[in-house]
């Protein structure tokens, strides 16, 4: 039996989680909610058969619904995921989990005590070239894991975002749209047991913006491991979007095409000798991918999603511990 979807918010990806809903193997479209109706029009046009409401309290209402996908801004996570733990529903959350750990600590509680899932939605996983690092990295092919840096330097276009997407307090900034991603796909190959954090946090090329734009981050591992988190939205400058693995025997890289500069493209390249060589990168739907997963886990009763529950707690501990240490100027040691 299908397990009925609600989608909440069809905002700047939103829209795209209803035909992902439709194709998902064991899932079944029952309801969107979106209060903007000129958001909603042509979605309705798009989607005839869907079923549309203004409240997603209609929809938590509504006993065939088993899951819901979140696409709200940032900071309607809470609320939204609160509620739809108290209403019984299981929850696939688009990433950052949360404004605030604490606020990821509230959301998880909630899941545990309505005996429902939460799963963040960390996409960049279920992206090819970044599963083909994690296979490099733990097949030991180029040897151990010494050091990683990680980059997204890209345009920001302030005026082209919601106002939201420019205020820290309401999410916004690209720590929490950018940093978590780059966070994510580092803990996932490298492992979560980071030691400590240091960073510098700041809004350089916009100011006047109550956000950042701009941050570098250096994270030890308790294994030894090391990497460097850079990242910048820039007013004029080069888009530059991936990230490079050192190794005792070589190194590998991967990038992934962002913008429509010429040069852009996605790859996977392993290094050794001197020389860079290109390895096949198979084309996949990751949010199909990563979605039919979760269907499929909660059909299952699995005892956990699949990417874990504690995961977005984990990304939202690291992007607060650079914030912490931009702030203080001091590292950041974390308990684990």
């Amino acid at each position: 039996m299908a397990l009925g979807v609600a989608v909440f918010g069809t905002g700047r990806i939103g829209g795209r989680y209803i035909d992902v809903v439709k194709q998902a193997p064991g899932a079944e479209l029952k309801v969107v909610a979106e209060p903007r109706e000129e958001q909603v029009a042509p979605l309705k046009k798009q989607h005839p058969e869907a079923e549309f409401v203004a409240d997603y309290k209609q929809a938590l209402e509504r006993d065939d619904v088993d899951v819901i996908v979140g696409t709200l801004p940032h900071w309607l996570h809470k609320q939204a995921a609160i509620d739809s733990a108290n209403a019984g529903k299981h929850i696939y959350l688009e990433k950052p989990m949360a404004v605030t750990l604490a606020e990821c600590d509230e959301m998880l509680a909630a899941a545990r005590a309505n005996n429902v899932k939460i799963m963040t939605a960390h996409t960049q996983r279920y992206f090819p070239v970044v599963a083909m690092m994690k296979e490099v990295v733990e097949s030991k092919q180029l040897g151990d894991l010494l050091m990683v840096h990680d980059v997204w330097h890209k345009p920001y276009e302030p005026e082209k975002r919601p106002k939201w997407m420019l205020d820290r307090k309401l999410g916004g900034g690209m720590g929490q749209m950018d940093g978590t991603h780059m966070i994510d796909r580092t803990l996932w190959i490298v492992g979560n047991d980071v030691a400590t954090v240091s960073a510098q946090v700041g809004a350089f090329t916009y100011p006047e913006l109550p956000c950042d734009d701009t941050s570098m981050a250096f994270i030890r591992w308790k294994s030894g491991v090391v990497a460097t988190l850079s990242r910048i939205a820039w007013k004029t400058g080069i888009t530059e979007y991936g990230a490079d693995y050192f190794f005792t025997n070589g190194q590998a890289k991967f990038r992934i095409a962002y913008g429509s500069a010429a040069d852009q493209q996605t790859g996977f390249w392993i290094g050794t000798d001197g020389e860079w060589k290109s390895q096949p990168v198979e084309e996949r739907n990751s949010f199909l991918d990563e979605f039919s997963d979760f269907v499929a886990a909660i059909a299952r009763g699995d005892e956990d999603t699949p990417i874990p529950q504690m995961h977005g707690r984990n990304v939202m501990e690291v992007l607060e511990a650079t914030e912490t240490s931009a702030q203080t100027g001091h590292e950041v040691v974390l308990d684990k």
